[in-house]
């Protein structure tokens, strides 16, 4: 099939989804990939896929500033502003596309996006759930899922999957001990991502599209080799801010520079991602605030990380912590 034939095909439905990530940088913490596919229907051009942000108008908009109190759904570096609870918007949107009515604390919510926390004496803190939500009320959380469903019943489009993939430091350290490159740790992730989606669109067409990671332009070979499984693998075209791929019959891959600002799905993922991480650094900044309640909690940056790990060298001694797994490797 060309993308002629794509192009001028009728689909009753549709998978469109995004990949991005967020903590690739830090000294402390988790990496987080983050996926959303959405099922649209009646649309002709898998190669260009509707816009999200448009069909789904009643409920969500680009920017924090909505005069209709609608729902941003942004790069979540974007969603942070001076003089706000860094939080609130992160929360909100991601909140409100989950399944679940209720998520009491932060293990339903990585139960809800598969998120796996894997205890080791490295992450004592993953032993304790906190609650949720962190910066709305539930009362809040309510509307903003009510907000998405009616847009839902408007577009006749919906949610087919929300999820996220965390690497604590002690599986980050284990994955690049084998891989010895710190971007193919970070692709790993995001072709399983990019799996995840393939397998539940099952015979539909798909376009996924993945926030461009370093400034490569060619991914055919390792389509190839990661998510083809025999199919051709056809190069739609490959330019410096967008690489796009057609892999047998209905699934289109595009890697996209600035993909968040293209791609409702992406920066969906994106959101997804970085709340997640923002949730297993506020379960480790309680963990050693609680053994020291004077220390000023840390993101995890790598300038801060370096203070926020001399501060609690001390506690990591008097409770078995080993440093070499708590701190990334790169």
């Amino acid at each position: 099939m060309d993308q002629r034939d794509a192009r001028s095909h009728y689909y009753p439905r549709v998978i469109y989804a995004g990949v991005d990530e967020a903590g690739y940088g830090p000294l402390l913490g988790p990496l987080c990939i983050g996926a959303s596919a959405f099922r649209v229907n009646d649309h002709r051009d898998i190669a260009t896929p509707p816009d999200l942000w448009k069909l789904f108008d009643r409920a969500v908009c680009r920017k924090v500033k909505d005069s209709r109190r609608r729902i941003p759904i942004s790069d979540s570096k974007k969603l942070k502003r001076a003089g706000e609870d860094p939080l609130i918007h992160l929360e909100r949107g991601v909140l409100a596309f989950c399944s679940e009515n209720s998520l009491a604390d932060d293990r339903a919510l990585f139960d809800e996006l598969g998120v796996h926390t894997r205890i080791s004496a490295a992450t004592p803190w993953h032993a304790t759930a906190l609650a949720l939500p962190v910066s709305l009320s539930p009362f809040d959380v309510t509307i903003a899922r009510n907000m998405v469903a009616r847009a839902y019943a408007h577009s006749g489009a919906s949610l087919a999957h929300l999820g996220v993939a965390a690497l604590d430091a002690p599986a980050f350290n284990a994955l690049y001990a084998t891989l010895r490159n710190k971007a193919l740790v970070n692709m790993s992730l995001i072709f399983d991502a990019v799996r995840t989606v393939d397998l539940l669109r099952g015979d539909e067409p798909a376009f996924i599209a993945v926030d461009r990671q370093g400034g490569r332009a060619q991914y055919a070979e390792e389509l190839e080799t990661h998510i083809a499984r025999g199919a051709p693998v056809r190069t739609i075209s490959e330019s410096e801010d967008q690489s796009t791929y057609e892999i047998g019959e209905g699934l289109i891959i595009s890697f996209e520079v600035g993909a968040e600002e293209r791609h409702l799905p992406v920066a969906l993922a994106s959101m997804g991602a970085k709340y997640v991480r923002e949730l297993f650094m506020r379960r480790l900044n309680a963990f050693f605030i609680g053994h020291m309640p004077a220390l000023a909690p840390t993101a995890g940056y790598v300038e801060d990380g370096r203070r926020f790990l001399a501060e609690v060298t001390t506690i990591l001694a008097a409770t078995d912590i080993p440093q070499r797994d708590f701190v990334r490797s790169v």
